[in-house]
């Protein structure tokens, strides 16, 4: 075999220096920095969120407050006009007429938000829905435990009582007091 004929010698690589190990002062250094760095925008990137999670918060909010208040302005409008047909002497019962009206309307914007009242006279007294403010003696239409006049109306947001009722309700008949037998005179 010729020096020609002889294959061509692919060169050696460079000898690589030799990794330090895992546990060396540098390399743990570097990891260290690394995870350093890694927590600092981690919890940058978790500010972030916290921020931008509160201020969407806060325009929800906004939002919910600036649909109600536009649901609402009508029924301002309503008694703007009612004050100055009493102003200008409306028959009494023409604007006795216009305030039923504009309590219709404030229900009805109020009932598209979800509020609606909480049925009390005679129902069954329930704590989650009903205020005992004064109780009454049952009666045969009314027996112990029922609700027979509501005070101050209560309303329910959804599914929650936002106020309960007040109300007046019926309680058992106290039994008459025991009469001890006067002492036989000897």
């Amino acid at each position: 075999m010729t020096d020609h004929e002889r294959a061509p010698e692919t060169p050696l690589p460079p000898p690589q220096a030799e990794a330090p190990p895992a546990d060396s002062p540098d390399v743990l250094k570097e990891e260290n920095a690394k995870l350093a760095d890694r927590l600092l925008r981690l919890q940058a990137e978790f500010d972030n969120y916290r921020k931008r999670s509160t201020k969407e918060r806060a325009e929800w909010t906004d939002r919910a407050i600036e649909g109600l208040i536009l649901d609402v302005l009508p029924v301002l409008d309503a008694f703007d006009r009612a004050i100055r047909s009493v102003e200008q002497g409306a028959d009494p019962a023409t604007v006795a007429e216009g305030i039923r009206l504009t309590r219709r309307l404030l229900d009805g914007a109020l009932a598209a938000r979800g509020l609606a009242p909480v049925e009390a006279v005679g129902k069954p007294f329930d704590a989650s829905l009903h205020e005992a403010f004064a109780s009454q003696p049952a009666t045969e239409g009314a027996p112990p435990g029922t609700v027979v006049a509501e005070i101050l109306r209560g309303y329910r947001l959804g599914e929650r009582t936002i106020r309960p009722s007040r109300t007046i309700v019926t309680v058992a008949a106290a039994a008459p007091p025991a009469v001890d037998p006067a002492p036989e005179e000897e």
